[in-house]
């Protein structure tokens, strides 16, 4: 048996990220590095999340979801302007996806 956060580690959280970087490069302006720095991993990460490398596999899902996408805009907004994002966010995230996936 797995524990819910191997899972979420291992499919989720990249999903989650590749959403955030998207939305802050595309819509904002950001550079990879600098989403890099805010999201706590590397420029080459950010590249892999743009080029749909990693975190691919889950990103549809988690925008068909309106809480997610709700979430995911609270987070976005909270980067955008210059406010720290609450972790309970991620994990609300993580929590959805656990629920839709079954």
């Amino acid at each position: 048996m797995k524990p819910p956060c191997e899972s979420s580690t291992k499919y989720i959280l990249p999903a989650i990220r590749a959403l955030i970087a998207r939305r802050l490069i595309e819509e904002y302006g950001y550079t990879q590095s600098s989403v890099a720095k805010i999201l706590g991993t590397t420029q080459a990460a950010i590249s892999h999340y743009m080029n749909i490398k990693r975190g691919g596999r889950f990103t549809e899902k988690l925008q068909s979801i309106p809480e997610a996408r709700r979430i995911l805009d609270s987070i976005v907004n909270s980067i955008v302007s210059d406010r720290v994002f609450k972790e309970e966010y991620i994990c609300e995230l993580c929590r959805i996806m656990r629920l839709q996936l079954g």
